[in-house]
Formats: structure tokens, C-alpha cells, sequence
């Protein structure tokens, strides 16, 4: 696999964000606002609970991007 693929999730050029939580605490336990630990690929609009586990879309430019302790156990 080529360095362009093997980018990082955390490098400049690939974007995810952390959703927020848009209900109140009684519902799922999280404040209005605050982040609820999932995560957004900007991209394709996939999400996980963990940016390495997200399926992207086939053709997502950001397909790739996994954490530096993914490729070094993989």
C-alpha cells in the first residue's frame, strides 16, 4: 500500500469531525451540544465509534485514512 493511502485520520489534509449531541441529557445521557464520541467522516458522511472502523463509501478520497497504531498493527 502506497504512503497515500496509509495517510493518518489526524493529518491536515483528511477531515472528520465528532458529532454532537443534539438531545437533551435525559435522552441519551450527553449534554445539548457536547461531542457524543462518534465520528464523522466529512467526505462521504459515514460515522463510527472509532475513525478506524468507519466504512467509507467506495469512492471516498479519505478511504484509507486509518490512526498510525492501525498501520503499524496491520
Amino acid at each position: 500500500m502506497s504512503d497515500l493511502e496509509r495517510r493518518s485520520f489526524s493529518d491536515a489534509d483528511t477531515h472528520f469531525q465528532l458529532m454532537r449531541s443534539n438531545s437533551p441529557v435525559y435522552v441519551d445521557g450527553v449534554k445539548m451540544g457536547e461531542p457524543t464520541g462518534v465520528v464523522v467522516c466529512v467526505a462521504c458522511w459515514r460515522s463510527a465509534m472509532n475513525s478506524d472502523h468507519i466504512c467509507h463509501c467506495w469512492d471516498c478520497p479519505q478511504k484509507f485514512a486509518r490512526s498510525r497504531w492501525y498501520w503499524r498493527q496491520h
